[in-house]
């Protein structure tokens, strides 16, 4: 599980001036889910992750900055956040390594952007500016547990069985998105505004990729935490394949 967040505060506040943290959250719903999580910190070697790699089941790329534009062939424009070059070349890495082994992989919010990218697909690097005023407000100010829009669940997805939901009330905490869908995924579900809020592979029994735009691990409905368990499910089923090897 790569989750950790790099980031500046000041010398009064941290005198070391830099420091990795992952949020908590990550970490419970996983371990809830039955799973053993291992956070991954954006300072490894290329060496060291393909040795993490070797010792996990599955794949759960957080939520966190901006992704640098130039992984999808784009130059940045005025609404583009802080980018982290260090924790983008090393998720990619993660990213690719495991699409490769045919690893589960489970994208949250950036999560869900960089399987898009790593696969072939590009983003919005800011949604309000781009897309302009009749898009929703997704970038909500209270905590992750509080709703702020609805997603709409396409009927014959992969999600649709895992949530058991047409209709699902998320958080909302991002202002980039999937502007070009990858070739290898599909639309799981979207929002009013016609932004897509979850994607997943073609053929989830094959590939489990699955990515969403919002944060499940601070949202306590079971449908957001069945999101978990099946990355778990998915992660045991593969280790036993690659036992069986």
């Amino acid at each position: 599980m790569a989750a950790l967040r790099e980031e500046m505060e000041s010398i009064a506040q941290n005198p070391s001036g830099r420091f990795v943290r992952t949020d908590i959250e990550y970490v419970k719903v996983v371990a809830e889910a039955g799973g053993v999580p291992v956070v991954i910190p954006p300072s490894v070697s290329l060496r060291a992750a393909k040795a993490l790699l070797d010792s996990v089941d599955g794949l759960l790329l957080s939520g966190g900055p901006d992704l640098d534009p130039g992984y999808y062939g784009e130059e940045p424009i005025p609404g583009l956040g802080t980018t982290i070059p260090e924790w983008d070349a090393l998720e990619m890495v993660l990213l690719r390594l495991a699409l490769k082994r045919g690893m589960p992989i489970f994208g949250i919010c950036r999560g869900m952007q960089m399987l898009n990218v790593a696969l072939g697909g590009t983003l919005y690097q800011d949604v309000p500016s781009q897309l302009g005023a009749d898009v929703l407000n997704h970038w909500q100010t209270t905590p992750k547990c509080q709703v702020t829009h609805e997603v709409e669940v396409l009927d014959d997805s992969y999600l649709a069985k895992i949530t058991d939901r047409q209709t699902i009330e998320v958080n909302s905490y991002h202002h980039q998105g999937i502007k070009c869908l990858a070739e290898a995924l599909t639309v799981a579900a979207h929002s009013a505004d016609g932004l897509i809020e979850a994607l997943e592979s073609r053929d989830v029994s094959e590939r489990w990729l699955v990515g969403v735009q919002w944060h499940p691990e601070g949202m306590r409905d079971s449908g957001h935490r069945n999101l978990f368990k099946a990355h778990v499910c998915a992660a045991e089923r593969h280790a036993l394949r690659r036992a069986a090897a």
